[in-house]
Formats: structure tokens, sequence, C-alpha cells
């Protein structure tokens, strides 16, 4: 995966790329990508400053390579930033259930809020109980976790019916594949090449911190060098 985005990047816009027909299923995959793109970004210190499909690239035709253009440092204050990230999530569920609904050019947040049941069955309805919490309760989860905890959740539902029904065959199927389904890790080298930027900033801001200090010394010491000679 890694090779294809070190070769000529290909990208076009959300807006764009919803121009097209894309069904529920390819449209959930992107967002769970977004997802985990936006939980990376929040993760180095970021969040994104425009939270518009005209901002958000789709690289080389990939669902799994999605880049937000727009980014701006978190505060370091814990609760902005906590706001920050929370207002990111929201604005994310946003854009999704105004995708899904084919209503994003006129949805209205308070409109949204108060008219939800009207807005959830066109939503996967795996997916309801997620984004009701995030438009009407606040919370600041993120799909991909959410998905990955309904999963396993599942998963482990499976597994409890087919040892009450002791159906030896399939619980050796299921056996095989026993253990944690991890929706949110997939995208991490991915996201370390399209957000290249985030951690070159950073490392930069950690070398000047470093750096800044050394010279003041370095600095107040000639001067007190100079004074002694002086005197």
């Amino acid at each position: 995966m890694s090779n294809d985005l070190n070769k000529k990047i290909n990208s076009v816009s959300l807006s764009d790329w919803l121009s097209e027909f894309h069904s529920e299923d390819e449209l959930r995959e992107l967002f769970l990508n977004m997802d985990k793109a936006l939980k990376y970004i929040h993760e180095h210190g970021y969040c994104i400053e425009v939270f518009h499909p005209n901002y958000i690239q789709i690289l080389n035709d990939r669902t799994d390579c999605i880049q937000f253009q727009k980014l701006v440092e978190l505060s370091p204050d814990y609760s902005v930033k906590s706001d920050m990230i929370k207002q990111d999530i929201f604005n994310s569920a946003f854009i999704q259930i105004g995708i899904y609904t084919k209503t994003l050019k006129y949805l209205n947040v308070d409109f949204l809020r108060e008219n939800f049941d009207s807005f959830a069955q066109f939503i996967p309805s795996s997916d309801v109980s997620y984004y009701r919490g995030v438009v009407q309760r606040g919370a600041a989860v993120y799909l991909s976790e959410f998905a990955e905890e309904k999963a396993n959740r599942d998963l482990m539902d499976l597994e409890k019916q087919l040892d009450e029904g002791g159906n030896s065959t399939n619980k050796t199927l299921v056996k095989a594949s026993d253990k944690r389904i991890d929706v949110d890790s997939v995208n991490s080298k991915i996201n370390d090449q399209i957000y290249k930027q985030i951690n070159g900033m950073n490392e930069a801001a950690f070398v000047n911190s470093l750096l800044i200090p050394a010279i003041v010394i370095s600095v107040l010491a000639i001067l007190l060098a100079l004074g002694l000679l002086i005197s």
C-alpha cells in the first residue's frame, strides 16, 4: 500500500467523488477511513480548520487514503482541546448523515437534532445508535471505535450462540478467527505518509524547544566571559 502513495498522487475532492453513484457499503467504508484519519490527526495534536467536502481529498481513488487539507493545531488547554475534538467528531457525523440522506446542501444542525428519527431510516441500521449519540447527546466517540466495539460484541454473541447450540463444526470456524477485531490500526502506515507534515511540524517544534534554550545559555556564557575579560 505504501508504495502506491510514493508514486504520483492523483486526488479528487469528496464533493467530486460524490458526483458519481456509490453504494451504502462504499460510503460506510469511506466514512470509517475518514474517521481513522480524523483520529490520527487528533492524536498528532491537530484538528480540522475547514470541515467541508471541498477540502477533503480522496487519493488515488482509494477510500482508505483520505486527506483533510485544512488543519490547525489543537489548543494546549485541555478543556478547549476536548471541545475542538468533540466539534470535529460532530462535524464528521453531520457531513456523513447529509451524504447518506442526500441533504447536505440544505441540512441545518438544529433541524437535524430535532428530527433525527426522520433521517435515521437512511443511515445503515448498525450505525444509527452511533449517530444518534453524537448528534443528540453530544457523544465524542470515533465511528471506527464504535464499529470495532460492535464487531467484537457481535463476535462474542455469535460464539455464545454456537456454544449453546453445540455445533462443533461452526465452533471450530469461529475459534479459528478468535481474536479481537482491530478496526482502528489498519490505516496507521497510510496516514503516516499522508500527514507527514504533521510529524514534521511537531519535530521542528521539538528541536526548536531544545535549541533555543541552548542558544540563550551559550550567549549568556559568552557575555559573562566577555564581562570577566573586560573587568
